[in-house]
């Protein structure tokens, strides 16, 4: 078949006698031979055997786990600019397609400025077979031991090696993911780009770690640039699970990230955005879009350690940040005591029960930023928004999906989109963040009631 384009979610798609086919690994513009690995009611999911025509986008991956299925790249094999086009195009078919929100203003996508060393966290696995490394695409139960990354920063794998010898020589037991027996679960890893701070997390198993010491002097000596080892058990096979009691074992209990001149204390759990050098570009983009907010009222949902609250505090705003994790909104009361924005206000809580609280408190909102995970705000969040009346809501979304979804909970209550601004936070992979900003440009003279099962 000859490849159309890549697709949102990292496979390329093409067409055999009108049959949609998704095949991993292809160029847009080849001709490629695939054999069908499982058959859908409205396409079908291929191999691909050989490239029988490369396209000129077609690019020699840079590492070499790339061809052993590693799960932290998917699109190493094609040049840069063509990925941002299909990252670019992404968001734009999914606003259309699935939110029905056609002729938008879609900005080019800001690209990162380096493809490679820029993800500021990397979670690595520890496996019974004595390795440390990343998930190979689709199987969980596995581990490619890791000798070389080009998204993490080049100290990553120094440190890998040496957690990985240390284990070995203290004859550790390593967690194997099938029978969850083990000790060494996985090796947190998290750089500053603004203090060249480096932050190493040992995960375990409950239990006593008698060589917690001395593996967190092995780790320290790899680079002067560790000043923080923790240790955390992770009691759950569920690897999503929250992490418990950290422990400090060597150092200081977090690293700093300094964003648009906001200093930013980062803990093993703490979110944050995975790419600082984009990062500064976001927060720039949100500040702009949030437009002259001296004095007014600015809500930030979802908004982790105040990264987006503490900038629109710094332009003049009286901000409110609301976050579910207690932790993160502890985390963001420090950063604001830490950077003299005291007046900065944050709650800890769901947004559909805080936001009503706030607006009580505190009257109409000038702008509203959200950045919720991947999985939206969800249209009870989204209709409280509208309701509250913003003049401009900014939506951050890692997911164009979910997005879709959300606006379109806007348009009923007079909200029209103004800025669609695509930027690439995560290079060699099918990911894109999307920043959009909308105008509520009518009030409609008949309310839109909430539903009878979503309390006002």
């Amino acid at each position: 078949m000859t490849v159309d384009r890549l697709a949102y979610g990292g496979e390329a798609v093409g067409r055999h006698d009108g049959l949609v086919v998704f095949a991993a690994g292809a160029a847009p513009g080849e001709t490629v031979r695939v054999r069908v690995r499982r058959v859908q009611r409205r396409h079908v999911e291929a191999d691909v055997v050989s490239v029988e025509k490369a396209s000129p986008e077609r690019v020699t991956p840079r590492c070499v786990h790339f061809a052993q299925g590693c799960g932290g790249c998917i699109w190493q094999h094609v040049d840069y600019p063509s990925q941002l086009r299909a990252k670019e195009a992404a968001v734009g078919d999914s606003l259309a397609r699935l939110g029905g929100l056609h002729d938008l203003p879609l900005r080019p996508i800001i690209p990162a400025p380096s493809p490679w060393h820029y993800r500021n966290k990397m979670e690595l696995a520890f496996h019974p077979e004595g390795v440390l490394g990343l998930h190979p695409r689709g199987a969980w139960h596995r581990i490619l031991p890791l000798h070389e990354c080009f998204l993490a920063p080049p100290l990553t794998v120094a440190l890998v090696k040496a957690a990985q010898a240390f284990a070995r020589e203290a004859n550790l037991s390593l967690h194997d993911p099938r029978t969850h027996n083990g000790f060494l679960r996985e090796l947190v890893v998290r750089h500053s780009r603004g203090t060249a701070e480096t932050m190493l997390g040992i995960v375990t198993s409950p239990g006593s770690f008698n060589a917690a010491a001395a593996m967190a002097e092995c780790l320290a000596a790899v680079d002067s640039s560790v000043v923080s080892v923790v240790r955390s058990i992770r009691a759950s096979s569920d690897t999503s699970a929250p992490l418990q009691q950290t422990t400090l074992l060597r150092g200081q209990n977090h690293i700093t990230e300094i964003v648009d001149g906001l200093r930013f204390d980062i803990g093993i759990e703490t979110f944050f955005q995975t790419n600082s050098a984009q990062a500064e570009r976001l927060v720039a983009l949100v500040r702009e879009l949030a437009g002259e907010v001296t004095g007014a009222l600015a809500i930030d949902l979802y908004c982790g350690v105040g990264m987006f609250t503490l900038a629109l505090a710094s332009a003049g705003a009286k901000a409110v940040g609301i976050e579910l994790s207690a932790s993160s909104v502890e985390a963001a009361r420090a950063n604001a005591r830490s950077n003299g924005l005291h007046q900065t206000r944050f709650f800890a809580g769901d947004a559909r029960s805080i936001l009503p609280q706030v607006l009580a408190e505190h009257g109409t909102p000038r702008v509203v930023v959200l950045d919720p995970p991947r999985a939206g705000a969800g249209g009870k969040v989204m209709r409280r928004i509208a309701r509250s009346g913003p003049a401009r809501i900014i939506y951050v979304s890692c997911n164009p999906t979910t997005l879709a979804r959300d606006l379109v909970e806007l348009v009923p209550f007079g909200y029209r989109v103004s800025v669609v601004q695509p930027l690439d936070l995560f290079p060699q992979t099918y990911h894109v963040e999307t920043v959009v900003a909308l105008d509520r440009h009518a009030i409609l003279t008949t309310s839109v009631p909430p539903s009878a099962c979503e309390p006002e």
